[in-house]
């Protein structure tokens, strides 16, 4: 059984609570009553309640209070929140101290029912997390999947089955799946994979895997929505049935499943999803579609359910049918031309555009550009009198590793792994330019605060544009020029009206300024106070 705390400072609130809901129904019993919140926060601290249905407003320490003294002694007690009208504003608070929920007065039951049914399902998730954890890793040298996981590829991947086949072996794996009902599949890859998987022990990134599919297969039988099949470490397929399209529900399953993953595992998913199908012998045509759905997941961002029917042909092909890539050549140029300019994110876009042309490609040609891109990467790295070892260390093994890949995938993955490191380099390099060049600005300020210090001077000094000089600024400080010059002249007058009997004007101009009015209302500005009340405040 659960055990729950009761706090209100209404005892007919409590007694109607207590009575009106039968709490064995789902597995609750009240162990504790408090009619206050310090009373309830030592009830909380002395039976570590899985509940916590608790008023905002009490006498000596409200709700609020309570369940923040709770999360900074580190319970996990849970938290029902109820919430007057007039402190609807407090309930938003409930979102920053994980409240499971609250329930605005006056109280309905159909309210308190979806909440603590909600909140036992939670605990529930939670409680079997960690079993099932040490569970799957028994089952990790298991092999009785194998057979059905093989039956399952060949589906995903179009080998061909006769009909009563299928049924056969639906019935035999017994599989939650109809040979002739309209199909839907999805594929779900985590985002930022390789950092997702960096300093990572094979066994550590196959309990990953499993733990990610042990969530999505829980959360797809409370739907009664089909099956999930882990095909690769990172891509999950899940396979809709009838049922689970309607109305869009297959959607909304794939929300809750994103959200599960990042709450419980902290792992970012995006999804894709194919067209609907007639029967499951088509089923690998809806898979090839969530495929290229779900790559467009570099344009829609983390955790990002992507619609194949929302991808446009424009949007699908990008640039590709406005270039002629039939040798690769302006192809190779550009992506070097990405990676000079540090600029991974459009180097990447243009990868995953040429490898999705490449799809009807023979392997050899797709091995011959890669080895071509590589060399004249070296060529251009050479030619501009850079380091090529850390730019693109181990050659050798570069090229041996293109020589054996097997697959277009793993192709991609290595080139995008070798693009990515030498355009991280250039874009560090030009980081460190660009803080350079800010560290100038700021001793030319420092040096020269007290004068009466222009924008085209500074710009002049270090052989730059106003322009850029402001934009790099603003880009690496979050601040202007300007507003970093008057912060120093602020904090320089603080100074000087704290140590020193100047005269306020003789401060405003000593610091650069014509008008010492001007100076006063700036300094008011900055520091909320005028400088003689400063200064005073300072004595």
């Amino acid at each position: 059984m659960l055990r729950m705390v009761l706090a209100d400072d209404d005892f007919i609130v409590r007694e109607t609570l207590r009575e009106v809901i039968p709490w064995e129904e789902y597995g609750i019993t009240i162990v504790g009553e408090a009619e206050h919140g310090q009373q309830a926060f030592d009830l909380c601290s002395e039976l570590a309640p899985d509940i916590l249905f608790t008023d905002i407003k009490m006498p000596f320490m409200d709700g609020l209070e309570v369940a923040m003294n709770l999360k900074e002694a580190g319970s996990k007690t849970k938290i029902i929140i109820i919430s007057g009208i007039q402190d609807f504003n407090y309930a938003k608070t409930a979102l920053e101290i994980n409240a499971e929920g609250y329930i605005l007065k006056p109280i309905k039951i159909n309210d308190i029912r979806e909440v603590i049914t909600k909140v036992v399902s939670n605990i529930d998730m939670e409680r079997n997390m960690h079993h099932k954890i040490e569970q799957l890793k028994q089952q990790l040298n298991g092999n009785s999947r194998l057979m059905k996981e093989k039956f399952l590829r060949d589906l995903l991947l179009g080998v061909t089955f006769n009909g009563q086949e299928i049924r056969d072996k639906l019935d035999y794996f017994q599989l939650p799946l109809q040979a002739d009902t309209c199909l839907m599949v999805a594929v779900m890859q985590m985002d930022n994979y390789l950092k997702q998987i960096e300093n990572k022990k094979e066994a550590e990134k196959q309990l990953m895997s499993f733990s990610i599919q042990n969530i999505t297969d829980e959360i797809f039988r409370n739907y009664d929505a089909g099956i999930v099949h882990c095909l690769n470490e990172n891509e999950f397929v899940l396979i809709f049935n009838e049922k689970s399209q309607h109305d869009d529900k297959h959607i909304q399953i794939c929300e809750e499943m994103i959200q599960s993953l990042f709450k419980y595992l902290k792992i970012s998913v995006s999804i894709g999803t194919g067209n609907q199908v007639g029967s499951i012998d088509r089923v690998y045509a809806s898979y090839k579609n969530a495929v290229h759905a779900v790559q467009h997941k570099f344009y829609m961002g983390l955790r990002s359910i992507i619609r194949i029917e929302d991808i446009t042909n424009r949007h699908a092909k990008r640039e590709l049918d406005s270039m002629d890539y039939t040798n690769l050549f302006e192809a190779e140029n550009r992506l070097i031309g990405f990676i000079m300019l540090g600029d991974t994110n459009g180097g990447l876009q243009l990868l995953d555009t040429i490898f999705n042309g490449f799809l009807n490609s023979d392997v050899e040609s797709i091995r011959g550009f890669c080895m071509e891109l590589i060399s004249g990467t070296y060529r251009k790295v050479y030619e501009m009198g850079e380091d090529l070892e850390r730019i693109l260390p181990n050659r050798n093994l570069v090229l041996f590793n293109i020589l054996k890949a097997e697959h277009i995938q793993e192709m991609k993955l290595l080139m995008t792994s070798i693009f990515v490191e030498a355009a991280n380099y250039y874009t560090q390099k030009y980081n460190q330019k660009h803080m350079d060049l800010v560290n100038k600005i700021k001793a030319i300020i420092k040096r020269q605060y007290t004068q009466n210090l222009s924008l085209s001077e500074i710009a002049d000094e270090v052989f730059m544009s106003v322009t850029y000089i402001c934009s790099v600024f603003k880009r690496e400080t979050g601040e202007t020029i300007n507003e970093y010059l008057n912060q120093v002249r602020m904090e320089e007058a603080g100074r000087l009206l704290k140590t020193t009997k100047m005269k306020i004007w003789e401060i405003a101009e000593g610091l650069g300024y014509d008008n010492h009015n001007y100076f006063s209302t700036a300094f008011k500005k900055y520091t909320g106070l005028q400088p003689q009340q400063y200064r005073n405040e300072h004595k």
